[in-house]
C-alpha cells in the first residue's frame, strides 16, 4: 500500500539529499509517480524516462559543482568562462524535482517520437498545485527552510529557455530577464539548467553539455555589459524630453543621444542647451558617427 506523502521528510530531504528524494517519497504523489514509465526520444533521453532522468538530475543537484566541473570543465575553461553557484536550497531542489512533471500529460506522437508540447507551462502550473496542496511553503517555516513557492513555478516554467533559442542570436534584453536579477531566481535557473541537461543522455550515453556551454558565456557576457551600464554616469536629461525635442520615436537613438551629451555636458543645463542647439543633427545623424563622437 502506497504511504501518504510526508511533506516534512520530503523538504528535509530536498534540502540535504536531493538524490534519494524519487526513491523516498516518489510513489505517494500522484505528479511524481506518474513520471515513471513516461517514456521519452531515445536520441535527446537514452536514460530513460522521465522518473530516471528527473532522479539524473536530482543526483546532479547533489554533487553540483563537480558534476559539472567532471562533463563540461574542461569546455568551460576552453570559452574562458568561470562559472560560481549559488549554495544549494529548496527552491532549487523543488524545481528540480517538478520540472517535467508536465510531460505525462502532453506527451504526443509516434513510437520513439515523442514531443511535450506546452510541458513547461502545464508544469508549471501542476507544480504550484502541488506545492499549495502539500502546504509546503509553511512546512518549510517550520524547518527554518527558505522556500519560495513562485519561484519554483517560474522556473519550471522557464526552464526550456536555452533550448528554445540561440545562444548567439538571443537578445542582451531576454537573457537579462532571467539571469541578471536581484531575487536569485537567474542563479536558480543556471542550476537547473544544468541539472535538465546533465540528467540528460545522447546516443552515446554521455550528455551533451556544449549548448550550456554556449548559455554561460552568453550570460558572462550580458553581465559584464550590464555591470558597465550601471557604473556609467546617470544621464543628465530624461529620454522623453530627447524624443520630444528631436521629434524622434524612442530607439537606439536616444540612448545613443543620452550618452552623448552626458560626454559633453557637466550640468543639465548644459545638456538641454547643447540638445536644443544641435537637435537637427542628432536627430539625423549615423548612429555609429553619434557613438564614434562619445
Amino acid at each position: 500500500m502506497t504511504r501518504p506523502p510526508d511533506p516534512r521528510a520530503l523538504l528535509a530531504d530536498l534540502v540535504e539529499r536531493p538524490a534519494q528524494v524519487l526513491d523516498r517519497h516518489g510513489a505517494g504523489i500522484p505528479e511524481l509517480a506518474s513520471l515513471r514509465g513516461c517514456p521519452q526520444p531515445p536520441n535527446h533521453h537514452a536514460e530513460g524516462d522521465v522518473w530516471t532522468h528527473t532522479a539524473l538530475a536530482l543526483g546532479t543537484l547533489q554533487e553540483l559543482p563537480e558534476a559539472v566541473e567532471r562533463h563540461a570543465g574542461a569546455a568551460l575553461a576552453g570559452a574562458g568562462v568561470r562559472p560560481r553557484w549559488p549554495p544549494r536550497s529548496a527552491t532549487q531542489a523543488l524545481a528540480v524535482l517538478l520540472h517535467d512533471v508536465g510531460k505525462p500529460l502532453t506527451i504526443a506522437g509516434p513510437q520513439g517520437r515523442w514531443t511535450y508540447y506546452h510541458h513547461d507551462r502545464v508544469g508549471a502550473d501542476l507544480a504550484a498545485r502541488l506545492i499549495d496542496r502539500l502546504g509546503l511553503p509553511a512546512v518549510a517555516g517550520t524547518l527554518g527552510v527558505e522556500l519560495d513557492a513562485e519561484a519554483v513555478s517560474w522556473l519550471v516554467a522557464e526552464h526550456l529557455f536555452w533550448l528554445n533559442t540561440d545562444p548567439q542570436l538571443v537578445t542582451d534584453r531576454a537573457v537579462r530577464r532571467r539571469f541578471v536579477r536581484d531575487d536569485g531566481r537567474g542563479e536558480d535557473l543556471r542550476v537547473l539548467s544544468w541539472c535538465d541537461t546533465l540528467g540528460s543522455y545522447g546516443p552515446d550515453g554521455r550528455p551533451h553539455v556544449d549548448l550550456m556551454v554556449a548559455a554561460e558565456r552568453r550570460i558572462a557576457q550580458v553581465r559584464a555589459r550590464a555591470a558597465a551600464e550601471a557604473a556609467r554616469p546617470a544621464p543628465l536629461l530624461d529620454g522623453h524630453e530627447v524624443m520630444a525635442t528631436l521629434g524622434v520615436d524612442q530607439g537606439p537613438r536616444i540612448g545613443a543621444v543620452l550618452a552623448w551629451l552626458r560626454a559633453r555636458s557637466h550640468t543639465e543645463a548644459q545638456a538641454r542647451q547643447l540638445l536644443r542647439s544641435e537637435a537637427s543633427r542628432l536627430a539625423s545623424a549615423p548612429l555609429e558617427t553619434l557613438r564614434d563622437e562619445r
